[in-house]
């Protein structure tokens, strides 16, 4: 069991390593769009359409042989395009297809594996090729296929300043995190720890309303009237 001091110390490296960890990922996906790999160079609205529609397809899928032969063939796709086949599967399954494990237990419990098994390997394979998707173009291109394909302008516009301002907000979230430790003679106690918490939680929420209404206002200042005008890549 670890000390509450201990408790408080391995939660501010766990939450400053997981930070760090979110940057090294973000741009080691970046890095790998970037590459000359088979999916890669082909043309992102074309990937955009094959990924929707293979992804519809696997949804009506309810051979198990077949959804394999689809999971497969997503990580050929992804050694075809340079991306480490670990990075790839650890990035597939850390989320949703293990959630969906505890979504199919009862049918595992009522002797339906068969349909828990199928279940399970259809979010997996759909998850595959929308990771392929995300991790083999780059952000911009992606919005700009989202557009072709007539999605909303102000829901890829929204898209859009979510993604740049999570890595802003992270970043905040380490340096805060950073400040704390190196302010610190000795550790907190646990309520004192979390009562920090939620205050810096309660603080980052409403630093990021108002900087969402100054760069709303500083965007019609230089013109905004209602669609992004992209330079460059």
């Amino acid at each position: 069991m670890l000390s509450q001091d201990g408790w408080h110390k391995k939660f501010l490296e766990k939450s400053i390593t997981n930070a760090l960890n979110f940057f090294k990922e973000a741009v080691f996906s970046e890095e790998i769009a970037r590459k000359k790999g088979f999916l890669q160079l082909r043309d992102p609205r074309l990937k955009m359409i094959i990924f929707l529609a293979l992804i519809l397809t696997i949804c009506f899928v309810r051979n198990i042989s077949h959804l394999i032969i689809l999971y497969i063939t997503g990580i050929i796709l992804a050694a075809a395009s340079g991306i480490n086949i670990l990075f790839f599967i650890k990035r597939v399954w850390f989320f949703i297809p293990l959630f969906t494990l505890f979504i199919a237990i009862p049918a595992v419990f009522t002797q339906n594996i068969q349909a828990a098994i199928i279940f399970v390997l259809r979010v997996a394979t759909c998850v595959s090729f929308a990771v392929l998707m995300t991790i083999s173009t780059r952000h911009g291109e992606l919005f700009k296929s989202l557009k072709s394909l007539g999605v909303p302008n102000i829901f890829i516009q929204i898209l859009d300043m979510t993604y740049r301002y999570i890595f802003f907000f992270v970043k905040v979230f380490e340096e805060t995190h950073l400040g704390l430790k190196s302010r610190l003679i000795k550790n907190f106690e646990k309520k004192a720890a979390w009562r920090w918490i939620s205050s810096r939680i309660g603080h980052l929420f409403k630093r990021s309303m108002k900087m969402s209404e100054e760069v709303y206002m500083a965007m019609v200042a230089r013109g905004y009237t209602g669609e992004f005008k992209k330079h460059g890549g």
